[in-house]
């Protein structure tokens, strides 16, 4: 069989046309150069060695115990996840073979490949960043179960690669936003944007979880939608300790909830058979729809509205909750227990910028250091 490497055609011959194709797979994913190394590995005795594929496949088998403390349908995720990156490049390197030079090969395969959703845009930097967290843990069971040495996916740089800025909506164009969400989904909206919980939080609310009678009426947040073995999401628990929370509710977000129906009854569901509301088909036929008219700068202007500049996600309206609440002068632990942060670092990084008090300090403090420089330098004039 022959093949490149770099500019040079070199040849390889096996004794079974299964042990080609093996490795001519290898070199169309791997590239001439790692698909020899590998099989010059295997030729030194180790011919069979579990492979990254087969050790990240008894990783995340739960009968392995390697992987405890994850929901049967985050197991599956992994799964997936493995199966679309790393695997596609490293799946057939003996575990105990693979260098930091080949992880590095895989990310720059990974950063040039496009989103699954993405329009033709590159993989986001945070899909990579959990892609490599993946790689990284199944490689540390391989060095705990004594299989490898090292783990050369550990400390590995990533590139910041494509990163969506999150967008925060000014009360009036949330208000142009709702203008154009349909009535029977306007209580939803309005509760994911008056309380800053999560999608999957939100859509598992049922009415027993709100105390219309507290002052002023909370809601419970102890459940959430999560995916299943086979994919269809059941309620469990909440992502962590923290996410266990009571928030708050205003009037008017109580007011557009509707009438209180049955205890176990969703507060939030679909109009016709009143099941659960699925993200994808509220994204495509609900919300998009909304977002392409509030972007509409005729139609907003005909209705005396503020037009979006930016294209918001339904998770964009717990950014602007936080946004909000941090104008108003409300400090960054309250936000975090409204949030269900697990951890206040969290909550600095993501909305730590928006805190007003940090920016006139800041410009305090410089101000007052470089107070008169100038004008000692006019004075030398």
């Amino acid at each position: 069989m022959q093949f490149r490497i770099g500019d040079k055609v070199v040849q390889e011959t096996f004794p079974t046309e299964r042990g080609a194709a093996e490795f001519a797979r290898l070199v169309e994913t791997a590239g001439g150069a790692a698909a020899r190394q590998v099989l010059r590995r295997r030729e030194e005795g180790q011919s069979d060695a579990v492979t990254l594929r087969a050790w990240t496949a008894r990783y995340l088998d739960p009968e392995s115990g390697l992987l405890t403390g994850v929901e049967p349908g985050t197991r599956k995720g992994y799964e997936r996840a493995a199966n679309n990156s790393f695997l596609r490049i490293l799946g057939d390197y003996p575990v105990d073979a693979i260098h930091k030079a080949d992880v590095g090969r895989w990310l720059a395969w990974q950063e040039a490949q496009p989103a699954r959703r993405g329009g033709g845009r590159p993989v986001a930097a945070k899909t990579i960043r959990n892609y490599h967290g993946i790689l990284s843990a199944v490689l540390a069971s391989a060095v705990a179960e004594k299989i490898r040495d090292d783990n050369p996916a550990y400390k590995t740089r990533l590139s910041k690669g494509v990163k969506r800025e999150a967008v925060f909506l000014s009360p009036d164009e949330f208000a142009t936003l709702l203008y154009y969400i349909p009535d029977h989904y306007q209580g939803l909206v309005m509760f994911l944007a008056g309380t800053g919980a999560r999608w999957g939080e939100a859509t598992a609310v049922k009415w027993s979880d709100v105390n219309s009678r507290a002052i002023p009426a909370t809601v419970r947040i102890d459940e959430a939608w999560k995916k299943s073995e086979t994919n269809v999401p059941v309620l469990k628990h909440t992502k962590s300790s923290k996410s266990l929370r009571t928030i708050s509710l205003p009037p008017d977000v109580l007011d557009a909830m509707g009438v209180r129906g049955g205890s176990p009854e969703l507060v939030f569901s679909t109009r016709q058979l009143r099941r659960r509301v699925r993200y994808q088909t509220f994204r495509d036929r609900v919300w998009l729809p909304a977002v392409e008219k509030a972007m509409d700068g005729d139609l907003c202007d005909t209705a005396g509205l503020v037009p979006l500049t930016r294209r918001p996600t339904p998770h964009d309206l717990r950014h602007s909750h936080a946004s909000w609440l941090i104008a108003a002068g409300t400090p960054l632990p309250y936000v975090q227990a409204r949030l269900g942060h697990e951890s206040i670092q969290t909550t600095v990084n993501v909305y730590g910028h928006l805190v007003p008090e940090a920016h006139i300090q800041m410009a305090d403090v410089i101000g007052g250091t470089l107070a008169n420089v100038r004008t000692l330098k006019q004075l030398d004039h």
